[in-house]
This record gives C-alpha cells, structure tokens and sequence, in this order.
C-alpha cells in the first residue's frame, strides 16, 4: 500500500481531512483487519484476566543507507501477557498443571504455595528449609490425583480465610467428588505398587477430613493409607528422602491430638530412632 504525507497547518484542518474518503477507507481496513485478527485469535494476550502483568519488547528495525551504515528507520512493539499472580510470578505461564486448566486453579496453587506449604521445622528438620514448596510441590504437579487432592485443601482454607470468595466456595463439592473418584481411578491403574504421589494423594485426604470433613471418612482414608503403605513395605519405603514419612506421621499425630482419636501408626517417629516432637496443630490447620 502507498503511504501519503498529510500537511496540517491548524489542528482544527486535521477534522476535515478525516472526512476525505482515502482516510475514511484506510481507517476502516484497519479496524476489520483488527477484528478478523480477534476472531482467528491472534492478538488476543496470553490471558484473559483483567489482572495480567504485559511485558513488552521494542526491537528497532534497521535499513543500510546510501553509505552503507545502517540506521533505525522505525520501530515495533511485540508484547504479551501473563497472569498476574496474587503477590508474585509463583503461578505457571503455560498452564501445565497435570488436570484440565480451570480459572481458579492459578489462584488455588498461589493461595497453597503462599499460604500452606510454609517451613515447617517438624517436616524439614534441621539444616532444611521449605522442603514442601522445593521437594513436596514438583510431586504434586505429576499426579492428577494429588494434585486435586491438594487443590481441594487449597480451597477449603481459602474459603476459610476469605469468606467473601463465593466463586471457590461453590467449587468445594466438586472437587471433593473430583479428589476421591481421581484417587479410585488411579488406584485401580496401578499395575507395579503404589508410587509416592498416590500414598501422598490418600494421606492428604485423609488430613483434608481431619480439618474439614468428619472423622468417618477421615478413618475410612487412614485405613486405606495403612493398607498403602504396608504394600510399599512400611514407612522407611517412602520417598522424599523420607519427606512422605514425615508428612504421614504427621498427618496421623496432629488428626489425634486434635480429635481425641488413636494413632493409626503408633510408636512412629519423623526419623527412626529420634524423639517424636510435639503435635502442631496451628500449622497443621493452616499449613498442609
């Protein structure tokens, strides 16, 4: 297309050019070009939510004068968008979370990163620190059934501390339906034992019923967990460098001290052969 120099003397000149059919027809282009772009999709930023953080690169195109030295001749601005996460880049760009993207789940997996998976001296041990967000997490993010699991207390203590978010508390149903169908789906797919992330997934419910259901089903999973970890060949078999262990025990002490219930693993320690500490259930209830 031929470019055309417009001189304006008066600002007030520039309204009446506006009306002349060349500017008219070149402005229309431009707006249908844009719009068939939107209806293809391209142009569209990354995400959709209006809390989205747009970097933006300006690459200076270049042209070889005359002389041969070359020399800016314009300029263009590429930009995307990612989602702006609740205080930090903690959520993942790509979206490449082991269930189906939903708009919540940035926004669970900040609120448990931030929230719940805290250092916790008890389960990182001396020398360690943040084992649940460096060690525990990247577990979480390969099984679809932990993962739920995780995402369901994600909820439940969000809908807890902020009562106002109607949108999470609607979702706490299904996922809880989610959770327990993901963790018989996997169950009944194992064909070489148990792996990690499933021991990991029905300890977890277990400690979602401990805070937030009832103590049937918190048995109902304990027992389930014993069954699990007896075919692993007991909790020195369990790995994290023996982090499951200690969330197990965990799990297992903390429900006891706060319902009054037994100890499913009596006698069992974070590590063989060291004292047990003492319960903690503030950062059992607010950090799992």
């Amino acid at each position: 297309m031929d470019f055309v120099f417009i001189n304006v003397k008066e600002p007030q000149d520039a309204l009446q050019l506006a009306k002349e059919p060349e500017i008219r027809s070149h402005v229309a282009r431009h707006q249908w070009r844009h719009v068939a772009k939107r209806k293809r999709g391209e142009g569209l930023p990354a995400c959709a939510d209006p809390n989205c953080i747009t970097l933006r690169k300006r690459v200076n195109a270049q042209s070889s004068a005359s002389d041969g030295v070359p020399g800016p001749v314009g300029a263009t601005v590429l930009s995307f968008s990612i989602p702006r996460p609740l205080g930090g880049l903690r959520i993942d760009p790509f979206r490449s979370y082991p269930i189906a993207w939903r708009p919540f789940v940035p926004r669970l997996v900040d609120h448990y990163l931030v929230s719940m998976a805290v250092d916790i001296p008890e389960l990182d041990l001396p020398g360690n620190r943040g084992l649940l967000r460096t060690s525990w997490f990247p577990l979480v993010m390969t099984e679809p059934a932990l993962f739920l699991v995780i995402m369901l207390l994600a909820a439940s203590h969000h809908a807890t501390v902020n009562p106002q978010s109607l949108e999470i508390r609607l979702n706490l149903l299904s996922l809880r339906c989610e959770a327990v169908q993901a963790i018989n789906k996997a169950l009944g797919e194992q064909q070489r034992g148990l792996n990690d992330a499933l021991v990991g997934a029905i300890a977890k419910m277990a400690s979602y019923e401990a805070m937030f259901g009832s103590m049937d089903d918190f048995g109902v999973h304990m027992r389930g967990l014993l069954r699990a970890v007896d075919l692993r060949g007991g909790l020195t078999s369990l790995g994290l460098n023996g982090l499951l262990r200690r969330i197990v025990v965990w799990i297992d002490r903390n429900a006891a001290f706060l319902h009054g219930s037994s100890l499913y693993f009596p006698g069992a320690t974070f590590v063989p052969g060291q004292p047990l500490p003492d319960p903690n259930p503030g950062h059992f209830l607010g950090a799992s």
